[in-house]
């Protein structure tokens, strides 16, 4: 770190800062693989290893057990890797306390679905750069998983269930589910009036839903899941939006991924007065991101774009 006077440790001809060898463990634990952790780190595969090296040298023990298929904690390693986090921590905290004091800069990495993401995210995004004109910001849009520590994000918007437990995650806001279908389906097929009636209609299904093959309603008070069926499933929001708008079924459809497709009339609001469940817009990051002051202020921006 800036701050941190560099102590150096000597391996032969190697020295190696024992601060950058405690950061490159926890990035390869918290990263899964050698190689994404030199992907997140942006250093080489081969200073990864001469770091982890290094620092089992020193310490005279290993911490990782390694073959060539799998890579796991040893008693040693679990124990260092908790005494490394409280480190790096307070480290950590103490460049965030500089860096607050001197304005934001650098680069911040964001990650966000498509739809959502060239609205709500891009509009963030824009108000940040007019308040933190020293960051640059690199958005990403795609409806594939990203995975942070490998492709090296600080931040990402997910929307949904998390697949990734070893992640922090703030919630943003909610997306409502509606109903909808374009208006050349309603001509041939008729509107449902009711929950009820949806397994008389063509439905498209998304793999994301905990059942794609059930719908929530609230109906009397009550949550029902309603059966329903189709002969298209995918597990993207926007590529399921595809077929819908071409009018070959029913979709159930986060509100956010919508756009203007129902102002402009693509796209028909069915059964208003029956509302589904809504569904997290979380932020999602790495640990080791969790108190940078630029990601912070971009989510405080974020989530007043989603209210």
């Amino acid at each position: 770190m800036a701050i941190i006077a560099h102590q150096f440790r000597h391996y032969g001809d190697n020295r190696v800062d024992r601060i950058q060898g405690m950061r490159t463990f926890v990035a390869v634990v918290e990263a899964g693989s050698f190689a994404a952790a030199s992907k997140r780190l942006g250093i080489t595969g081969k200073l990864v290893s001469k770091y982890i090296a290094a620092l089992e040298a020193e310490l005279g023990m290993n911490l990782l057990h390694r073959t060539t298929r799998s890579m796991s904690l040893t008693h040693d390693g679990r124990i260092y890797r908790e005494g490394c986090r409280r480190v790096l921590n307070e480290i950590d905290l103490l460049d965030i306390s500089l860096e607050s004091s001197r304005g934001l800069k650098g680069t911040l990495r964001v990650a966000a679905p498509l739809t959502f993401g060239e609205t709500t995210v891009a509009a963030a995004a824009l108000e940040f750069m007019e308040t933190h004109p020293e960051v640059t910001i690199e958005l990403q849009l795609s409806d594939e998983y990203v995975d942070l520590a490998e492709e090296g994000f600080d931040l990402a918007v997910r929307i949904g269930t998390l697949k990734d437990s070893s992640l922090v995650a703030r919630k943003l806001g909610e997306a409502r589910l509606l109903v909808v279908a374009a208006p050349s389906y309603i001509e041939r097929h008729g509107a449902p009036v009711h929950p009820d009636e949806l397994s008389a209609h063509i439905c498209i299904r998304d793999a994301n839903n905990p059942d794609p093959n059930r719908w929530p309603f609230l109906i009397d008070g009550q949550q029902v899941q309603i059966p329903i069926s189709g002969p298209f499933l995918a597990n993207s929001p926007p590529a399921c939006l595809l077929p819908t708008l071409a009018g070959k079924g029913i979709f159930i459809c986060p509100h956010v991924f919508l756009g203007d497709d129902l102002a402009q009339g693509r796209l028909v609001h069915l059964l208003p007065g029956f509302p589904s469940r809504t569904i997290a817009i979380q932020a999602v990051q790495l640990p080791s991101a969790f108190r940078k002051p630029k990601v912070a202020a971009f989510i405080d921006i974020l989530r007043r774009h989603i209210r």
